[in-house]
């Protein structure tokens, strides 16, 4: 399979979102497990796999037909490929084969691969979110009645800040986790049952964004989660899982999905609580004015 097809075949755990609503409770079970440790749990045996659930060997051979796979050593096959492809570097992918479209100019074949595999990303990655987990998160963070923390990593914080700087706008009590991580634990001192941690991880996950999630979720927050297709560990304590298409095919990734996924439900924010968001944005407009003289 070359890089091109590995990119647009969905994930086993897209496949999983796609086919929820016609699973059994024992096979959402092992869909649940499999998320919840993914792609780990799904590379055990039918044996281990099913005891790990409760559920019985002739369930799991179910499981992986009914979310599209012809056979369990099927469905692991494809786990492996995403478990290699999780773990690749820029320098890996810089060594990859590329495709061109010979349109003359190496700038223009460039623009060409961007474009067609940026707009694949977003169409992709939105048709497979499910629309009420969606709402779920956009009132979870608008009805939030203590604090909303974000929190990204080396690549994704620039998703935090812009998630921050729109959310403050829109409600109170808005704070990012910043600055060197010996100092996060200032944040963890205060964040409880009450509060909400919107984090952002994409692969080559980091393992100090990991374990403030972890220590979040133990103290109660309600973590939402914005990860790419092969899901970070906070995926396993995470109240909603928004999985995004990240692979261009080039040597870095991309965040134009995980953004677009951004802005819809920053703006399902401000659609749920459209009056108090239209008077605090208001007053914060008339705050900026400049003093008449």
């Amino acid at each position: 399979m070359n890089v091109k097809q590995q990119a647009t075949k969905p994930t086993v755990a897209e496949q999983i979102t796609q086919k929820a609503d016609t699973l059994t409770a024992s096979e959402r079970k092992l869909a649940q497990a499999l998320l919840g440790n993914y792609p780990m749990a799904g590379l055990e045996t039918v044996a281990t796999f099913a005891e790990r659930c409760g559920v019985s060997a002739p369930t799991v051979l179910r499981f992986a037909s009914k979310i599209g796979f012809d056979s369990y050593p099927d469905m692991q096959a494809r786990l492996r490929g995403e478990l290699e492809a999780r773990l690749q570097s820029p320098l890996t992918r810089s060594s990859l084969p590329r495709s061109r479209n010979h349109s003359g100019h190496p700038m223009g074949e460039l623009l060409h691969e961007m474009t067609e595999a940026t707009i694949s990303n977003i169409r992709t990655s939105l048709a497979n979110i499910n629309p009420a987990e969606l709402q779920s998160a956009i009132e979870l963070i608008g009805d939030c009645k203590g604090s909303v923390y974000i929190l990204g990593g080396r690549f994704t914080s620039a998703l935090a800040v812009y998630a921050y700087e729109h959310l403050r706008t829109m409600r109170s009590h808005v704070r990012r986790v910043s600055g060197q991580s010996a100092k996060w634990a200032e944040d963890l001192l205060d964040i409880g049952k009450r509060d909400v941690l919107l984090v952002f991880d994409v692969r080559r996950y980091q393992a100090d964004v990991i374990a403030f999630a972890e220590a979040a979720a133990k103290q109660d927050a309600k973590i939402i989660l914005f990860t790419d297709q092969w899901l970070s560990p906070i995926a396993q304590f995470a109240r909603h899982v928004f999985p995004v298409r990240i692979e261009t095919g080039t040597t870095w990734d991309s965040s134009a999905a995980s953004m677009v996924m951004l802005e819809t439900l920053l703006e399902g924010v401000g659609q749920h609580n459209p009056e108090q968001v239209r008077a605090r944005i208001k007053h914060l407009e008339m705050l900026r004015r400049p003093p008449q003289s």
